[in-house]
């Protein structure tokens, strides 16, 4: 009889590196996890929603040890065994784990200062998107809560360390972070955004045990919550801006040079120079700007692009009057673009979304941006919605903006991801700005085959948009590579994207290289669709391809060059890339709550029109047009 411990080693032996590659994946998930509780939030893994991240010293180099192991794993599965996904995952997984350890200490001590996604930011969002349907829940929120001093306390040490030795953010940044902390701390725990499930209690709960939760929040939120932001607000008002970066380009910081190569390299997942891609946005943007002198043509126009734009600038009818008319207007283009898309994708998968505002504590200096659903689905994808100052804010440009962050841009990009049941999890959340950014940006290009643009002044609006990104590449490496002030950036950035707040400028200077990301993704998307219509001929089909660009989740460039090239060849060998079912639309913007407000839309003011049906709020020139029931 053969004893257990032998049959289980020969069990083990006998597995195929296919099962040793998915045990490494599984393995790599849950560390990610346990050392990330935020993402764990973000996915809907909820078994440590009731704590933070571990910033100390000790817990960074406890987790480079572990990334170490998970490397030695990865080199002993030979890779020229492991062949179509399971050969891609090999590759990124080594990917990830070569560069996680620089990218763990370059975002602990640089980028969580930041107005955009800096860590006192994260937390409002990780937040927001915690449970609140169980007893255990509320106590998870109670819990973060409360555990918030130990996390701001190793901030800080974490900072003080990185500003020991210069790397810091500028003042700039700095100033922007510290009034958003002012913002985030002026409400009491009444009326706190991070309390709100405390507002909402499932019917289930009795009067008792909600007395007594809101008790505790209250009392964590005035005892831990407000101590710990105020001393975090006071340090970098105080010392950490007292050691300022002298100037707002990375490379005056120790080292600066070498840092922002190595996030071009890491944002962009190519290794192009940033004098390289300073021109490239030079060439891009002369082209766009014709274009755009050609459309403004189209409407009798005939003086300059710029005389142009400040007519549209100075155009009432082409302005919002209200945050609740953006969002409507919002809404309502997802809703044309919905059904035409098996026009152009097949194998569409589910996603539930809506769209919500951004709250007033960050609109000021938040972008527009996308925050996908968890892989459970226990909570819906949201399109966060920039309405700062509704009558500063074009309309034209606001279709091309919708593409970009939901369909078909980030929510439909990630929903192909996490429908793809044979991507590892760790694949499903990994991010390639240049990819995922590159895609979202040549969404934009579609919305005339969806049933948007359909007059100049729309068409207008999105070369705007892709001018708008073309401009970054040239500020980016303006401030970071060129030697440009901020008063440089800022005046470039007037002249031609002056539709635009300068808070972009500094959204580039407290986040080197992720505005390269979206014009150097999109163009090497056109590049392979192009390569890929030359090739096929007839053969060629537009879902076909945007099928082979989407079923693998997010991927560095190189990745994206070899599986498009893979599906040509197979499509020139007649093979399609995947059985299944047709094309079917089972795509849901949360948006008609007859009876009352939607808890899907917390936030996002309602109509009586939006509840009883769905109206059509679109600013055109001459006025408001009504379209629909």
């Amino acid at each position: 009889m053969v004893p257990l411990a032998l049959l289980a080693a020969g069990l083990a032996a006998a597995a195929t590196p296919a099962e040793d590659l998915r045990r490494l994946c599984d393995d790599y998930t849950e560390f990610r996890l346990r050392a990330d509780p935020t993402l764990a939030t973000a996915i809907g893994r909820n078994e440590y929603n009731d704590r933070w991240e571990d910033l100390s010293s000790a817990a960074i180099a406890a987790r480079e040890r572990e990334i170490g192991e998970f490397a030695k794993r990865l080199q002993s599965i030979p890779s020229s065994e492991l062949t179509g996904e399971d050969s891609i995952t090999a590759r990124m997984l080594d990917r990830e784990l070569r560069i996680a350890v620089e990218r763990e200490r370059l975002g602990d001590r640089l980028l969580t200062v930041g107005q955009l996604f800096g860590l006192h930011n994260a937390v409002q969002q990780t937040f927001d998107r915690m449970p609140a349907r169980t007893e255990q829940d509320y106590r998870n929120i109670i819990a973060r809560l409360s555990a918030l001093p130990a996390l701001i306390d190793q901030q800080i040490a974490s900072l003080k360390e990185a500003a020991a030795t210069g790397l810091t953010q500028p003042r700039v940044v700095i100033d922007r972070v510290v009034e958003q902390l002012d913002l985030q701390l002026a409400p009491d725990a009444a009326h706190a955004p991070d309390l709100a499930a405390f507002r909402r209690f499932p019917d289930s709960f009795p009067a008792e045990l909600r007395q007594r939760l809101t008790a505790d929040a209250t009392e964590a939120y005035e005892r831990s919550f407000q101590p710990a932001w105020k001393q975090y607000r006071d340090y970098l008002a105080g010392p950490y801006a007292a050691k300022a970066r002298p100037s707002v380009s990375i490379a005056s910081a120790p080292g600066g040079a070498d840092i922002y190569r190595f996030l071009i390299h890491t944002l962009t997942t190519t290794d192009m120079p940033p004098e390289e891609i300073h021109r490239l946005g030079e060439q891009e943007l002369a082209r766009i700007e014709g274009e755009m002198q050609a459309v403004a043509r189209e409407t009798g126009f005939t003086g300059s692009l710029a005389e142009f734009e400040a007519k549209l600038k100075a155009d009432p009818a082409l302005h919002y009057r209200t945050q609740e008319e953006m969002l409507v207007d919002a809404r309502n283009d997802a809703k044309i673009v919905e059904p035409e898309l098996p026009r152009l994708f097949e194998h569409i998968p589910w996603l539930l979304y809506g769209v919500r505002a951004i709250p007033p504590d960050a609109e000021a200096s938040m972008a527009t941006h996308a925050e996908p659903p968890p892989l459970d689905h226990s909570r819906p994808g949201w399109f966060d919605l920039n309405t700062y100052k509704p009558p500063e804010q074009a309309c034209y440009d606001k279709e091309a903006l919708m593409l970009h962050e939901a369909v078909p841009g980030h929510l439909l990009q990630g929903a192909y991801a996490q429908a793809n049941a044979d991507l590892p999890v760790f694949r499903k959340t990994t991010w390639y700005p240049a990819y995922g950014e590159g895609w979202a940006l040549y969404a934009e290009s579609l919305g005339g085959e969806l049933g948007l643009y359909r007059d100049p002044y729309s068409r207008f609006g999105r070369l705007a948009s892709e001018r708008f990104r073309a401009v970054r590449l040239v500020v980016d490496t303006g401030i970071h590579a060129m030697g440009w002030s901020r008063e440089q950036a800022v005046q470039f950035f007037q002249q031609h994207a002056p539709e635009e707040s300068v808070a972009e400028v500094d959204r580039y200077i407290s986040w080197p290289a992720q505005a390269l990301a979206y014009k150097i993704g999109q163009l090497r998307i056109l590049q392979l669709r192009k390569l890929a219509q030359d090739e096929l001929g007839p053969k060629f089909d537009i879902r076909e391809f945007h099928y082979a660009v989407l079923r693998h989740g997010a991927l560095p460039l190189d990745v994206l060059d070899e599986v498009v090239h893979a599906y040509i060849a197979e499509a020139k060998a007649g093979k399609t890339l995947a059985s299944g079912a047709p094309a079917r639309l089972a795509l849901t913007l949360a948006l008609d709550c007859a009876g009352g407000d939607c808890p899907l839309l917390q936030g996002a003011p309602q109509t009586a029109g939006m509840r009883s049906g769905f109206v059509r709020l679109k600013r055109r020139v001459g006025g408001l047009a009504h379209d629909g029931p």
